[in-house]
């Protein structure tokens, strides 16, 4: 074997505010957003593609949010080098790691989860909070970023 990640998943998560994500591959790693007037998908190989080609030329309207139509490493290596923001912000992509982190800990565990987003804990076992971190190998370690 020459990886040791999940080839098959199905994590279902649901927020405070009652929203449900669904987070599965279907036999091939790509991100598919649903709603009522149809689907869009992003393969990073194949670029975004849509249920319908209007989609994909409907403009946002006010205080609604365009996703990028770009490769995340390349904006990223954009962004160092002019020293703009990146077009996805920095929390953004913790939550974002943070959900396959949580996902894989509970299939590990083989149980339902309930995660603390605040206090970056699960509220409801302790064996999960133990998988949050690895040992560290000396002489490396994890350095805090707060200055004096």
């Amino acid at each position: 074997m020459l990886y040791d990640v999940l080839q098959d998943f199905d994590v279902q998560y649901r927020y405070a505010n009652g929203v449900a994500l669904r987070y599965y591959m279907a036999g091939r790693p790509y991100v598919r957003f649903e709603g009522t007037d149809g689907w869009v998908e992003a393969e990073w190989w194949k670029g975004v593609q849509a249920s319908r080609d209007e989609i994909l030329k409907t403009k946002p309207g006010p205080g609604e949010i365009q996703l990028p139509l770009i490769n995340e490493k390349v904006d990223f290596i954009q962004a160092l080098k002019t020293r703009r923001e990146t077009l996805i912000p920095a929390e953004a992509g913790h939550r974002t790691a943070s959900l396959c982190q949580l996902g894989w800990i509970a299939i590990r565990l083989g149980t339902r989860l309930r995660w603390d987003p605040a206090a970056e804990r699960f509220t409801n076992s302790d064996e999960a909070n133990a998988l949050l971190a690895r040992p560290e190998r000396a002489p490396w370690t994890l350095a805090s970023l707060e200055t004096s």
